[in-house]
C-alpha cells in the first residue's frame, strides 16, 4: 500500500508540473508561436510574455504571426504537436505564397509589382470591372515614371531601383497603352521609341518623312515635337537620315517632297523650284547639293547663272528692260 501511495504522489507531482515557458534566443523582437496553435508568446528583452489567445474557431499562422480562420487557406498549424520550436525560433511550414488578393485581405497596403517596376498593386482600390490590361488593385504609373518600392510612390524614372523587376523604356510595353481590342490607334502610331538610341531629336519610327520626330532622354521618349516652318513660312519635314527638320526642297519627292530633278541636267545652277527669286538649285554628277540664297538685294538671272542685282537681271525675276 506504501508503494502504491509513493507512485501515486510522484504521479499527481509530475501531472501538475506547469509547462516550461519557451527560450528567447535575442534580446530583440521576436514571436513564438504556441505548440496548440491557439497564441503566441512575444519576447521583450529576452523573456517571452504570453499574449491573449486567439478567438475561437481561429489559430495562429506562424508565417503570416497573425490569429487566422481554422481551416482556412492561411492556417499552417501542424495538428500533431503544434509548430515545433528549435533554439526558440519556430519552423514555419511551407503554405506557399500568398496571392495578390490574399494579401491585401491579411494586410493591405500598396504591394509592388513582382516582375513590372511601372506597376503596383493598391489594396485600397478595387475595380468593379477590372481594365483588360490591369488586374484587380493593380495601378500603372504614367510613362516615364517608375514605382518607387521603398517610397510606395511612382516617381521619375532616374530616382528609382527596379533591382530584379523589369524596367521598360518604350511607352507601348506600359500596360495601358497597349491595344487590347480591335479598331484601336496603336501606340506606336502616336509614341516613338527611342530605344537603342543616344540623347537628343530622332525620328518617329513610325512617321517617317513627316513632321514628326521625339526627343530622346536615356532610351526614353520625353517629349514628341514637330518641325516649325522655315524662315519663308513654307512647312518642313524630319530627314532622317539628316535626323533634322528641313525644307521640302531637301525632301525626295517619293517621300512627299519637292526636291528638284538633277538626273537628266547637267552640272550648273538652275531657278528655285518653288519660284523664289532670290534662290537658286544647284545640280552636280546628277545629283541636287541644295538650294543657295543669293546676297541681299540679288535675285537669281538664269540667262547668267548667277545672282545679281535685281534692276540688272533679266527673266521673270529681273527688272532690266534690255534683255
Amino acid at each position: 500500500m506504501l508503494y502504491i501511495a509513493v507512485l501515486l504522489i510522484v504521479a499527481g507531482h509530475i501531472s501538475a508540473a506547469p509547462i516550461a515557458d519557451p527560450q528567447c534566443n535575442t534580446s530583440g523582437y521576436q514571436i513564438i508561436p504556441k505548440a496548440d496553435c491557439k497564441g503566441y508568446y512575444l519576447c521583450v528583452f529576452g523573456r517571452p510574455v504570453e499574449m491573449p489567445p486567439c478567438p475561437a474557431r481561429s489559430k495562429f499562422s506562424a508565417s503570416v504571426n497573425v490569429c487566422v480562420p481554422e481551416g482556412s487557406v492561411f492556417d499552417d498549424c501542424i495538428s500533431k504537436g503544434g509548430v515545433p520550436v528549435t533554439d526558440g525560433l519556430p519552423i514555419i511550414p511551407d503554405a506557399g505564397p500568398l496571392s495578390i488578393e490574399e494579401r491585401c485581405n491579411m494586410f493591405g497596403g500598396i504591394i509592388a509589382h513582382p516582375t513590372e517596376c511601372q506597376a503596383y498593386y493598391n489594396c485600397s482600390m478595387r475595380y468593379q470591372n477590372v481594365p483588360r490590361v490591369l488586374e484587380q488593385h493593380m495601378v500603372e504609373c504614367s510613362y516615364p515614371e517608375l514605382f518607387n518600392a521603398e517610397t510606395k510612390k511612382c516617381e521619375h524614372f532616374e530616382n528609382v531601383k527596379c533591382g530584379s523587376r523589369r524596367e521598360f523604356k518604350y511607352a507601348c510595353n506600359y500596360r495601358r497603352n497597349s491595344c487590347p481590342v480591335a479598331h484601336c490607334i496603336p501606340c506606336s502610331v502616336w509614341s516613338g521609341n527611342c530605344e537603342g538610341k543616344p540623347d537628343g531629336i530622332a525620328p518617329h519610327e513610325t512617321k517617317l518623312w513627316s513632321p514628326y520626330y521625339v526627343v530622346c532622354y536615356k532610351e526614353r521618349a520625353v517629349e514628341h515635337n514637330t518641325c516649325n516652318a522655315d524662315e519663308s513660312g513654307r512647312g518642313q519635314l524630319f530627314h532622317p537620315d539628316l535626323n533634322q527638320c528641313v525644307p521640302l526642297d531637301m525632301i525626295p519627292r517619293d517621300h512627299g517632297g519637292m526636291m528638284p530633278e538633277c538626273g537628266t541636267k547637267l552640272d550648273g545652277l538652275y531657278p528655285d523650284v518653288f519660284g523664289r527669286c532670290d534662290r537658286y538649285v544647284h545640280c552636280k554628277g546628277g545629283k541636287y547639293t541644295g538650294t543657295v540664297k543669293c546676297a541681299v538685294g540679288e535675285v537669281f538671272d538664269f540667262t547668267r547663272a548667277a545672282c545679281i542685282p535685281e534692276h540688272q537681271a533679266c527673266g521673270p525675276c529681273g527688272k532690266h528692260k534690255n534683255c
